[in-house]
């Protein structure tokens, strides 16, 4: 498969990444909760589908593979977006946004090289670091997103704190 068709096929996972990312922002609504479990979900589902694809290398298995993983990350980023830009203070909002946005750049820019540098090693290696990863970003999720739905709107800056959020108020009070 070359040219044209090759970029067809490869655009496959990306278009399923992007509606679910669209999807998963109309289903969260404002609701923290749902944030958190719809986004530990998609991490779940990205990590699953590494470790399957990671036992074939027929190009209809992978893409189909890479297709329910694209469903997963797109289901999760939105969720993650929400949570930091809505449960950090305004105070904060724009370093720890801009800190994520840099995160998320240094993986695009780095991700191209280390996955052709893993897929040189072993086809194992590769989606076992995915799925390392994807697990790792699961748990830190479960771990570190503690939402709180208050039925008090005069408590409302205060109903999601991620681990970030709090740390920096931390700091910000020593």
């Amino acid at each position: 498969m070359h040219g044209v068709r090759k970029g067809l096929v490869l655009a496959i996972p990306l278009a399923v990444l992007c509606l679910f990312s669209f999807i998963a922002g109309k289903v969260i609504g404002k609701s923290k909760q749902r944030m958190k479990w719809t986004g530990f979900a998609g991490m779940a589902l990205a990590t699953i589908c590494m470790i399957i694809t990671g036992f074939s290398n027929q190009i209809f298995f992978v893409v189909t593979f890479f297709s329910l993983c694209g469903a997963g990350i797109g289901t999760a980023l939105p969720c993650m977006d929400a949570l930091i830009t809505e449960g950090i203070e305004k105070e904060q909002r724009g370093t720890i946004t801009s800190l994520y946005s840099s995160m998320r750049f240094i993986g695009v820019s780095l991700g191209p090289p280390v996955v052709s540098l893993l897929l040189k090693s072993n086809h194992w290696v590769l989606f076992g670091m995915m799925a390392l990863v994807g697990a790792i970003g699961g748990f830190v999720t479960l771990w570190a997103v503690r939402p709180q739905e208050n039925k008090n709107k005069t408590d409302d800056k205060n109903s999601s704190k991620p681990l970030s959020g709090l740390m920096m108020k931390r700091a910000k009070a020593r």
